[in-house]
């Protein structure tokens, strides 16, 4: 067996395991630019498994993105398109190549690693953890909230690509868990049939992206509306984008906008999803919560380098334990000591012989899932997911090391 990276010559071999692998999920455009990728990788690079005779049994796309992690940009290894020669399923294919890219990381010094699973169980085992959540709205065009204004809002033109971009990049440096990517930002953004700004003084101070969804219905005038993505600077963008999509009560069904608010139902005078999956106590369904992509630190020393700030104040100085387990990457098996004084984190020498004040015990993956924020350390007490030795240093381990900003991200890899 033989890992590395895929030749052009080998494409038409990358193309089937693709195919077979996502089947419903491989864009043609992914195809046809397999070849040229392989020669000048601009999404990435894909490392490949070949059996004793040269044939390709496995293979997986490496993307190289920047990753807002608390604040701080940090190069973010991904992996995407993980796929196994049917003829090979089940002989831990997946698995070696996964160890591969993650090792090849680690040697670049990149701490962080992202996914989107297709079985949220089969990574964990790997070290991932749960990272980002969205919500799919899909309110009745009539139920949506019309301010009376959209007087700032147009298509984006050919010349608008920059700053549009320029704009996403700046949301993108203050948004936890949200990713830079020069060649899928532009592709995610205007590879989408229409993209809306909102400008106020020749400044963006929003976009949403829409495209059309037919629904079955009497007559092929009726759509869905669906908004893949919308960002916004403040409430009166938000409001307009609100005006614009209720304004389209003559021919659109519903509208269906992924989102990470919460509590953006409270746009809609009637946020009922029109799917029948109440149940006694809640009879209406307002949205449906999803998840999105995973995360994992393939390397903790190399993370603690980086990430030295604390999330809000704590209340006293300490010495905060942090024992990790990892069966995947074992380097990062053993106990970290951080020193947590006003509202700086130092990773103190491997080996110190400070006694910590508390000690938290915790697997990678839900170590991975807390640090970015994606869940509380409360939480994880509570479902029994971690364990702290000294529970009265909860709120100060949550303020030192976690984030109160849950993960946003739109891009899909």
């Amino acid at each position: 067996m033989d890992i590395r990276f895929v030749l052009p010559q080998e494409v038409e071999q990358l193309k089937r395991n693709v195919l077979t692998a996502f089947p419903s999920k491989t864009p043609p455009a992914l195809l046809e630019a397999m070849e040229l990728e392989l020669y000048h990788p601009n999404e990435g690079r894909y490392l490949g498994c070949f059996d004793d005779n040269g044939t390709l049994i496995g293979s997986i796309l490496m993307m190289d993105f920047t990753l807002n992690v608390r604040g701080v940009m940090m190069p973010m290894g991904a992996a995407a398109y993980v796929s196994t020669n049917f003829l090979h399923k089940k002989e831990h294919i997946a698995r070696d190549l996964l160890c591969v890219l993650m090792h090849y990381y680690c040697k670049l010094g990149t701490a962080v690693g992202c996914l989107h699973p297709f079985n949220p169980a089969f990574y964990r085992k790997m070290g991932y953890g749960h990272c980002m959540e969205a919500y799919f709205y899909s309110p009745r065009v009539s139920a949506i909230r019309s301010f009376g204004r959209k007087q700032d809002l147009c298509y984006a033109e050919p010349a608008d690509k920059q700053a549009v971009l320029d704009y996403y990049r700046a949301y993108a440096a203050r948004t936890n868990g949200a990713t830079v990517h020069d060649f899928m930002d532009p592709h995610r953004i205007f590879d989408m049939p229409y993209v809306v700004l909102c400008r106020k003084e020749g400044r963006i101070t929003g976009y949403l992206t829409f495209e059309f969804v037919p629904v079955d219905h009497y007559t092929d005038m009726y759509h869905d509306l669906c908004v893949r993505e919308m960002i916004y600077d403040d409430l009166d963008t938000l409001e307009q984008f609100m005006t614009f999509l209720a304004s389209q009560v003559d021919q659109i069904e519903r509208v269906r906008i992924y989102s990470h608010d919460p509590a953006l139902h409270l746009m809609f005078t009637n946020p009922d999803s029109g799917e029948n999956r109440a149940h006694d106590g809640c009879i209406h369904e307002i949205g449906r919560r999803t998840m999105g992509n995973m995360i994992r630190l393939f390397d903790v020393t190399q993370y603690f380098a980086v990430q030295t700030h604390t999330c809000a104040p704590v209340s006293r100085p300490f010495v905060l334990g942090v024992s990790i387990t990892d069966s995947f990457l074992p380097h990062n098996a053993r106990t970290y000591l951080l020193r947590i004084q006003d509202q700086t984190v130092t990773l103190l020498p491997e080996s110190s012989d400070v006694q910590p004040d508390t000690l938290l015990t915790a697997d990678i993956s839900d170590f991975s899932s807390f640090v970015i924020g994606a869940v509380s350390l409360s939480e994880l007490l509570r479902l029994g997911r971690v364990q702290l030795s000294d529970p009265s240093f909860a709120r100060d381990v949550q303020n030192a090391i976690g984030w109160d900003e849950k993960p946003c991200n739109y891009t899909y890899f």
